[in-house]
């Protein structure tokens, strides 16, 4: 035994023999005060040494009454003091207070109370009891710890301690062998039973030893315990159970710490009415020690049982009192014991593989597949064939039937086709779902279909590190791929060359490339190789923008002019690979905001020889020139910057294709010509200007400048005709900048006759 034993039975000493003021345990009694306990010594107290109020050690008494009888029960609180009482003797002495309410009477019970020798023991208790047994180990025994045993130093405070610990596992050995067997207790010296007593008396009991110790060294007080005599009645047991299922037919029962320290367990099949006792002989549950530390002693009891066969079983728990009574039993705790046991593993014998069509090899593949167990067991439901194949099936074992097969099958034919060698089982079920399964067997398939092309291929290029980033998506119905490889190309006009090392196991490449290359495009293709290296078809080129930092060359202007119609301008782009479009823009001398004329692909270019011709038709502007450059930008928005700049005047047409309207009439009341006119449609015209009038007289061969009069003037009177003459008009309009509109329609007007 260990200090984990001694210090369990250390907490149960303390438990049972050391009740509280006012405390019930197991029958009636009470305790008494200093006081009383003066008024109760008996008639030979005169032999107490003096200092008796100041004890050193003493005995802890309990007692139950039946009705015809009262137990008493008792013990010294160390294992010395018990010593002592083994080798003095204990007396018991009692006092019968009856109801008239006279004094109490007082009467010696036992005189001198002692164990049993070893003589007596051993003629009594035969080698086989094995609780006698160890309850002479306890009391004879000579093998105690001494100090020249322990582990520390002897005669230092931690080896007294060891020797201690020993002597109060001793003692608590003692007081639990005790508790199992009334016998026992009997010839230990730590039992008696009164059975002179009177029911509804109450007795007032003490148990002192036989002698004291005159020397001082040793005092043991008496213990005082009075009781009335009622008929114990059997408390409820209600302790908290409950199971785990730890195997097959194996369970671990458990239930809560009640102060009891030793228990039977009793089993039974659920729906029978007679219980069955698993214990031999009482079962205390041992305090664990973790890492050399005790754990506290509030932990639950656990009991390991194995039952017959699965089914449901009921079980209860009984405890031994400090008395030898059995509690009463607990609640019915009701455990199902499911069947966890497999049944005996099958056996593949053979796998037999049939193509059968023999112009393609991998268009119908069938499995025959043998198998036998030499056992049937009662609850063996059938079989299952599995297959494994980490590129089919991933983690996972994938079923080739469908349900169970009966018991009595041998032979099972399935269609294998577009499986590879793999490994197949057989697993045999019973009716718990309990499996077994054959060893494992290789099938071998070869495989001659290629996987189909990739789906999806896709290119995303970055500037930022000059990486190109491939992926792709195989066809779904494809499961057997082991590998991909990537094959580029820098023209598809070559031949393209694997790209990746080894084994590409992803369906995503990451290529770097270099950066300050002039090359605008690269290709790539991707194919699928499965694990018989079938291969399938490459993909179509995909053609990818190459990642580049490079600054493009910026336009330079090749040759301009300006005229009636407009600016005229030549400007020579760069053919460089990388380009993708140039911009033109345009702004007037002075300001920073530049206007974008047109957005142009390099693409686009190229049939022209990279040079941009274009006119552009400014507004007018005399006081200020205009301004044009180019800036190109490459495939990932590298700008070349602004080209030199063309400044350019552009004065524009010096005639404007301005509408107006002329009508003339001659009013013969007033003896005038009017003139009236319609400029631009009734739109305003932008620009200072002036409206100039031409006329032709009768005796003027041309017309010369008549008048000019403002722009928003509507019409001119005149009084220069005589009768019967004809003068004829015509309009223009005039700008402060020279600028002039056509002329508008001629009008003549004729003076009537008188």
């Amino acid at each position: 035994m260990n200090k984990a034993i001694a210090s369990i039975f250390t907490i149960s000493l303390l438990l049972l023999f050391v009740p509280s003021r006012g405390m019930s345990f197991g029958g009636h009694f009470s305790t008494q005060g200093p006081d009383d306990k003066q008024k109760a010594l008996p008639a030979d107290s005169d032999s107490l040494p003096r200092q008796y109020g100041l004890v050193q050690a003493g005995i802890h008494l309990l007692a139950r009454s039946y009705g015809d009888s009262i137990v008493l029960r008792w013990g010294a609180e160390d294992y010395v003091t018990q010593r002592t009482l083994d080798e003095v003797g204990v007396m018991v002495v009692r006092y019968d207070y009856n109801p008239e309410g006279d004094d109490p009477f007082c009467d010696t019970l036992v005189t001198n109370l002692r164990p049993w020798t070893q003589q007596q023991f051993d003629e009594a208790y035969a080698e086989s009891d094995s609780i006698a047994l160890m309850a002479k180990g306890i009391m004879f025994s000579k093998s105690g710890l001494r100090p020249d045993q322990t582990k520390a130093s002897p005669g230092s405070l931690a080896s007294l301690y060891e020797i201690y610990q020993d002597q109060m596992m001793n003692q608590a050995f003692r007081l639990l062998v005790a508790e199992w067997r009334r016998d026992l207790a009997d010839h230990m010296a730590l039992r008696w039973i009164d059975k002179n007593v009177r029911p509804g008396h109450t007795y007032e009991y003490i148990v002192r030893p036989v002698e004291y110790d005159t020397t001082m060294q040793l005092i043991i007080a008496p213990a005082i315990l009075k009781v009335e005599n009622k008929r114990y009645l059997r408390p409820d047991f209600n302790i908290e159970m409950g199971d785990t299922i730890v195997g097959h037919c194996r369970l671990r029962l458990w239930w809560q710490d009640s102060g009891i320290s030793s228990f039977e367990i009793d089993r039974r099949l659920k729906g029978e009415t007679e219980w069955h006792r698993l214990t031999t002989k009482p079962y205390w549950n041992m305090q664990p020690v973790v890492d050399g530390e005790e754990l506290p002693d509030s932990l639950d009891c656990f009991y390991g049982d194995v039952v017959p066969a699965p089914g449901d079983y009921e079980y209860r728990i009984l405890g031994h009192d400090p008395f030898g009574d059995l509690t009463k039993p607990s609640p019915t705790l009701s455990v199902h014991v499911p069947d966890m046991e497999a049944p005996r593993a099958p056996n593949l014998v053979l796998v037999e593989i049939d193509r059968q069509d023999s112009t393609d090899l991998a268009k119908k593949v069938m499995a025959t597949f043998h198998f036998e167990k030499d056992t049937l067991e009662e609850d063996f439901t059938g079989f299952k064939l599995l297959y494994y194949s980490q590129r089919h099936t991933g983690e996972e074992w994938k079923e080739l039937t469908h349900g169970l097969l009966p018991p009595g099958d041998s032979l099972y034919t399935c269609d294998m086709t577009g499986y590879s060698t793999g490994i197949v089982m057989v697993a045999a079920y019973d009716t718990a779902q309990n499996v077994a399964y054959s060893l494992p067997r290789m099938v071998q398939i070869k495989d001659v279909k290629a996987p189909a092309p990739m789906k999806n291929f896709k290119a995303e290029a970055s500037i930022e590190d000059g990486t190109i980033t491939l992926t792709w998506e195989p066809d779904s119905l494809d499961d057997d791929i082991e590998y991909y490889e990537v094959l580029f190309a820098n023209d598809t006009t070559h031949s393209f060359v694997q790209l990746n090392q080894g084994k590409l196991l992803e369906t995503r490449y990451v290529d770097t490339v270099a950066m300050d290359v002039n090359q605008k495009y690269i290709y790539y293709k991707v194919r699928a190789v499965d694990y018989s290296t079938n291969q399938s078809e490459d993909t179509p080129p995909l053609q990818v923008i190459r990642p580049t930092r490079l600054i493009p060359e910026a336009p330079h202007l090749l040759e301009s002019s300006t005229d009636s119609l407009g600016i005229h301008m030549k400007w020579a782009c760069s053919n460089e690979q990388i380009m993708d479009r140039h911009i033109l823009m345009r702004r007037l001398k002075g300001e920073e905001q530049w206007d974008t004329l047109g957005v142009y692909s390099a693409d686009s270019l190229l049939a022209w020889e990279n040079v941009l011709d274009y006119t552009d038709r400014p507004a007018y502007n005399r006081q200020r020139d205009y301004e044009y450059c180019m800036e190109s930008f490459s495939c990932f928005d590298v700008s070349s910057g602004h080209s030199l700049v063309l400044s350019i005047s552009y004065a524009g047409p010096r005639v404007l294709p301005i509408p107006i309207q002329l009508r003339g009439e001659y009013l013969a009341k007033e003896n005038e010509t009017v003139l009236t006119w319609d400029i631009n449609g009734g739109k305003a015209v932008e620009g200072d200007c002036y409206i100039c009038i031409y006329r032709k007289g009768p005796r003027d061969e041309n017309y010369t400048f008549h008048i000019s009069v403002p722009a928003d003037q509507k019409e001119r009177r005149s009084s220069m005709l005589a009768p019967s003459q004809t003068e004829s008009y015509y309009v223009k309009l005039k700008f402060d900048d020279g600028r002039e509109s056509r002329i508008s329609n001629e009008v003549s007007v004729t003076r009537p006759a008188k």
